[in-house]
């Protein structure tokens, strides 16, 4: 079924109707469920980086995650190369402030 769904998802758009050739619409129950799933492994990668850290806040809503660092930026940078390489082909937008 998820097969059929990926393959055959449709959306009419400017008079047209397009077909997703990758992924699909963020809004669908099922795509935000297979996301959920597959992003639970980064989600534990990152849990484990921190939890040997006191103080720390990790959170993800959807595709967006926000987590606190209270230890040095270079250790905080490591990190952040070790996600990208063991997810590198996903695409990242990282902000620290």
């Amino acid at each position: 079924l998820t097969s059929l769904f990926l393959h055959n998802n449709r959306f009419y758009y400017d008079g047209k109707i397009y077909r997703f050739l990758k992924g699909g619409p963020s809004n669908s129950g099922l795509i935000e469920t297979l996301s959920n799933i597959y992003l639970n492994q980064m989600d534990n990668f990152l849990i484990d980086q921190s939890s040997t850290k006191q103080n720390e806040f990790y959170g993800r809503y959807q595709n967006q995650i926000f987590f606190t660092w209270n230890q040095s930026l270079d250790e905080l940078e490591q990190i952040l190369k070790s996600m990208k390489s063991e997810y590198h082909h996903l695409s990242f937008d990282i902000h620290i402030g």
